[in-house]
């Protein structure tokens, strides 16, 4: 599962070059957490000539410290893209008209505070660019008897992910 290299940067087609940093760090990950059973928390970032930057995420960082953090060093360094590397605790709507949605989107609740059998751990990789892109690879986290795996992942747009923050648009 591991890939052989790392992509080549091309600076005259950035979005390709960060999708496909994207796509390698999503199996690289995946790899790491076969491997050893988790998977800590990392931020590349990148400038428009490439990779500018690898970050391990302390322990106990709240998602909010994390977007304030990355907003002030994208705006500073004038980043192209982002991607993040984590455990997550994440819900999946059973429906479009999904009642707990529209709660996670109001901020009447968050993830955290649903049943554990609402909320899902999964393996993130979320990409977001400058120019708009943006992509979350989620990969179900399956712990039985002692045993890790991965289930069924999935990569979802922009648009379907709830309560995201960008890194890229200031309030």
């Amino acid at each position: 599962m591991f890939p052989e290299a790392t992509p080549i940067w091309n600076p005259a087609d950035k979005p390709a070059s960060l999708l496909a940093w994207g796509e390698w760090l999503h199996a690289e990950a995946q790899g790491v957490f076969l491997k050893d059973g988790s998977h800590g928390q990392m931020l590349f970032l990148f400038s428009d000539d490439g990779i500018a930057s690898i970050n391990p995420i302390p322990p106990g960082t709240s998602p909010e410290r994390l977007t304030a953090g990355v907003r002030q060093a994208v705006k500073e360094h004038n980043l192209y893209g982002v991607i993040t590397v984590a455990e997550a605790w994440t819900y999946f709507p059973k429906d479009d008209r999904d009642h707990t949605s529209f709660q996670l989107l109001d901020g009447e609740m968050n993830v955290a505070d649903l049943s554990d059998g609402d909320k899902t751990e999964a393996l993130m990789v979320r990409l977001e660019s400058r120019d708009g892109q943006h992509v979350t690879w989620l990969d179900r986290i399956a712990r039985v008897g002692g045993r890790v795996t991965l289930g069924a992942g999935m990569r979802v747009p922009r648009e379907k992910c709830l309560k995201l923050r960008s890194y890229f648009e200031q309030d």
